[in-house]
């Protein structure tokens, strides 16, 4: 699992990279969305998911925990989706959730973020197939701002707790 941990780690490099030099924000959505996340939920997700000591936390879990709690910047962009919602823009599809994901499991933190990356990536996607619209206007740029600062939080924290725990645990 230390080879995976490096590729994930690897593949976060590549997206900061990414965010700071690709002018095609769908190159973006398409990596994350369809082959690094899906590659941390089918095989590292499920190898620690059952381990009890991912509930002990790690370095930084509890200031990243800290902002969630006090900022709630996801809960931030939820209320600009759902304005988004109401003048029209389409909801995003599910999201899978697997069935060891229980609230109870520390891993149910990092999973609502990848929902909530693809909610905000689905509105992103609809919205490029509109510019020039108002709804293009009115929301695309602020989107794209979310979803990127969404991003670099999300990398940071799991590179500098989830990750972390798991190497100290030789995963």
């Amino acid at each position: 699992m230390i080879d995976l941990l490096k590729k994930l780690r690897e593949e976060h490099q590549i997206i900061l990279h990414m965010l700071d030099h690709e002018s095609d924000f769908i190159k973006i959505l398409d990596f994350v969305e369809k082959v690094h996340h899906p590659k941390e939920e089918q095989e590292l997700f499920p190898g620690v998911a059952h381990e009890p000591w991912l509930s002990h936390g790690g370095p930084l879990c509890t200031y990243y925990r800290g902002i969630q709690l006090e900022f709630s910047p996801i809960q931030q962009v939820k209320v600009k989706l759902e304005k988004y919602y109401a003048d029209g823009g389409p909801r995003s599809d599910a999201y899978a959730i697997p069935s060891w994901c229980t609230p109870q499991n520390p891993l149910s933190i990092p999973m609502e973020e990848h929902a909530f990356g693809h909610e905000l990536s689905q509105a992103i996607r609809y919205l490029s197939s509109q510019e020039g619209s108002e709804m293009y206007a009115k929301y695309f740029k602020i989107f794209k701002q979310d979803y990127e600062d969404f991003l670099r939080q999300h990398i940071a924290k799991e590179d500098g707790c989830l990750f972390k725990m798991c190497e100290r645990r030789g995963c």
